[in-house]
């Protein structure tokens, strides 16, 4: 369900990474997120939600070569829930937009996978790129590893 970025409740940034744009950065993406939310139980539910928002970064946005790359940020809100932030390069002609892939459709499912597992998901484009994020409750809000 999106929202928009204001509606967040003032979250407190546990950690923050700007990763290469290359695939091979979306396997690292998500052994940051797991060692950041190392206390969550949504913790594998946030690395999967973060790996497709960086794969659509990357495939997507401006932010599919090495040296522009893409920042993720890891949040935690006072409501418990860790909230998770791609902010890329942004795009031309590409706003994120939620579709219903058919079950033959061999891309597609990334934010309909984010709408389905997210608690709440939104992007936010402005002068210094897009910012796309998902968040999800989160029992543990003291952040590892930091």
């Amino acid at each position: 369900m999106p929202i928009s970025h204001d509606q967040a409740h003032h979250p407190e940034i546990a950690a923050c990474r700007w990763f290469p744009g290359d695939a091979t950065s979306i396997r690292d993406v998500r052994r940051f997120i797991t060692t950041h939310l190392n206390g969550c139980p949504r913790s594998d539910a946030a690395a999967l939600l973060a790996s497709e928002l960086a794969t659509n970064a990357l495939h997507h946005t401006l932010s599919s070569n090495w040296t522009t790359g893409f920042h993720v940020t890891i949040e935690h809100t006072p409501t418990q829930h860790a909230r998770v932030t791609v902010h890329d390069a942004g795009s031309w002609n590409n706003t994120p937009h939620l579709t219903q892939p058919g079950p033959d459709t061999e891309h597609g499912r990334g934010l309909y996978l984010v709408d389905t597992i997210a608690d709440h998901w939104g992007t936010h484009t402005d002068t210094t790129g897009r910012k796309t994020w998902a968040t999800l409750h989160c029992h543990s809000p003291a952040p590892h590893n930091l």
